[in-house]
């Protein structure tokens, strides 16, 4: 597998477009049953957010990236923009709001690594379609949206999309799904590019009464330790995931994605290749804790497959 590059002026620009959020880490032995209690203790504060994990992740794997979305005028905001500056994710459309908080979630992570979240929800969870604008579209090679929840951004992002000559993603979240189907099914369509887990996905499927895979060129689920698959036209393509010393679960999904994208849209290769690439980004990810703490670059994820490759 080669994931060579080309120059920096060929590279495609990514535009996430979504959340970004601080996450509150509090390690629990386990998690607390209906009208239970447990013991916790906070590890630390993360940055997170779906879109601000993809774009943070792209930026680590090489790629150029871009990202649209609001936080609150407040420290958490800044914390959460200041860690993608420093990866070198571009966030100059990052809206700042007044008297409004940064989105949060409270993270309680289990000893296997798994996490469970809460969402504590603000008017800064998201960004409004009027932020999609003609500037931060500028040079755009594809969207990515980590939102299904908004039927007019949804909407948006495939026009502009369409209008600009460029490729759409979009990550379908099962908390974030509409529950109406015929809304369902007018914020998916048009995506070039589904991402999902097999929880959303089987519930997209029951929903629509009819495969996702039907409705986009491509669909890529994620199953957990089992790896992932893709289906297009040409069939279905499945990769076995990678068993790594797990600290924390959280962001895996949405480095996936972004390795995905880097691995098929930066890189160029084949669907085989890009699953195998990205499952291996998104076992690596999670051994530190917090969303993007462990985000590997294109060279350790290299380096991992091929040791892995060497010892077989």
């Amino acid at each position: 597998m080669s994931a060579a590059l080309r120059s920096a002026e060929e590279l495609p620009l990514f535009l996430c477009i979504g959340d970004l959020d601080v996450d509150v880490i509090i390690e629990v032995d386990r998690l607390p049953t209906r009208d239970g209690k447990v013991n916790g203790v906070v590890k630390q504060k993360a940055p997170g957010g779906m879109a601000g994990n993809v774009a943070a992740a792209l930026a680590r794997l090489g790629s150029r990236v871009r990202v649209l979305g609001r936080v609150g005028a407040d420290a958490d905001g800044a914390f959460a923009v200041k860690s993608l500056d420093e990866v070198g994710v571009e966030t100059r459309f990052v809206s700042r709001l007044e008297g409004v908080a940064t989105f949060s979630c409270i993270s309680l992570l289990t000893p296997d690594g798994e996490k469970s979240l809460v969402k504590l929800m603000t008017p800064a969870y998201r960004p409004d379609v009027s932020d999609v604008t003609e500037a931060a579209l500028n040079d755009i090679g594809h969207l990515h949206l980590t939102s299904i929840g908004d039927l007019a951004l949804c909407r948006r992002v495939v026009e502009v999309a369409r209008s600009f000559g460029t490729t759409a993603s979009l990550d379908i979240e099962r908390a974030d799904c509409p529950e109406d189907s015929a809304v369902l099914l007018a914020a998916i369509e048009g995506f070039d590019l589904v991402f999902c887990n097999a929880e959303s996905r089987a519930f997209v499927d029951a929903k629509l009464q009819r495969p996702l895979a039907g409705l986009v060129a491509a669909v890529v689920t994620t199953l957990g330790a089992d790896g992932a698959q893709v289906e297009t036209a040409e069939g279905r393509i499945t990769s076995p995931g990678f068993t790594p010393k797990i600290l924390d679960t959280t962001g895996a999904g949405d480095c996936f994605a972004a390795a995905c994208l880097h691995a098929r849209l930066a890189a160029r290769l084949d669907w085989r290749d890009a699953l195998r690439f990205a499952n291996c980004a998104a076992a690596l990810s999670t051994t530190g804790l917090g969303a993007q703490s462990a985000l590997p670059t294109a060279d350790q994820v290299l380096a991992h497959l091929l040791a892995e490759s060497a010892g077989a």
